[in-house]
Order: structure tokens, then sequence, then C-alpha cells
């Protein structure tokens, strides 16, 4: 458990996969997580960046803002909850990773450019859905957000 820490861009932590790192209350800071846990929670952080590894289940980021993440090797899950800004950056290896969202809003997710140069490709999230009736049951689709 990683809590109340502000301004701490040193923070190191070494995990092996029985474990799940929880960031609580953190503002200003860097976490890397080195090794394979077995998930890592984000909850109420402010400018946070957390870099790690790999994760066995899921990244989950609730009740925060203005969150970077970057997977190095591979997360099968990164879920976003109630959460204002949000950037995940994507390794090759993550490229399958499942993105789940509710109520959040600025999300961003960077994929590695096909180049060598070490770029990445930034893709929103879409934030605004439209729900009609088609006679059958509600049909939902996000509205166009690069209009």
């Amino acid at each position: 458990t990683i809590e109340w820490q502000d301004g701490n861009k040193n923070i190191e932590v070494k995990a092996n996969s029985k474990q799940t790192v929880y960031i609580f209350k953190c503002t200003n800071s860097v976490v890397k997580v080195s090794g394979k846990c077995n998930s890592i929670a984000i909850d109420n952080c402010k400018h946070v960046a957390v870099v790690f590894d790999d994760v066995i289940s899921a990244i989950e980021i609730v009740n925060s803002q203005s969150i970077q993440v970057q997977i190095i090797g591979t997360c099968p899950t990164v879920s976003i909850d109630k959460t204002d800004g949000c950037q995940v950056y994507l390794s090759k290896g993550s490229l399958n990773t499942e993105i789940v969202t509710a109520k959040s809003s600025e999300m961003n997710i960077c994929v590695p450019s096909s180049t060598a140069d070490g770029d990445f490709s930034e893709h929103a999230l879409p934030e605004q859905f439209k729900t009609k009736w088609n006679g059958k049951s509600f049909a939902t689709t996000c509205t166009d957000i690069n209009s």
C-alpha cells in the first residue's frame, strides 16, 4: 500500500504475483512497479503516474484526476471509473487489453506507432452516448467525438 504521498517522484515497488499494489490519496507522484503483480488499484489520486511491468488481472483507476499509466509488459484489463483525465500507454504486448470505463472523462489511449522511433499515437475514448428505443429494446451508440 502506498498512501498520502505528495510530490514523491521516486516511489519504487517490487511486486510478486500474489500481491495487489494499492495507491491511495497520492498527489504529484510517480510510482514504478517492477515484477508481475496480481493487480494495481489507484484510488482518489491526483496528478499521479504509474509505470508497471506486468499485471495478472487488472489495473483499476477510481475517483482520480489527471492520471498517467504506462504498461511495459502485459495487462488484460484497464478499468477507469469516476476519473477525469486519464492517459494510458499500451505496450506492443498489451494491445489486446480490454478497457472498461464508467462515469469518466478526458480518457486517452496511446498505442505504439508502427515506426521504430518509439512514438505513440493517441486515441480518445468516447464520453458521450446516444440511446434510442428501436421497437424491441434500447440501442446505445457513442456520439462522434471527432467531429
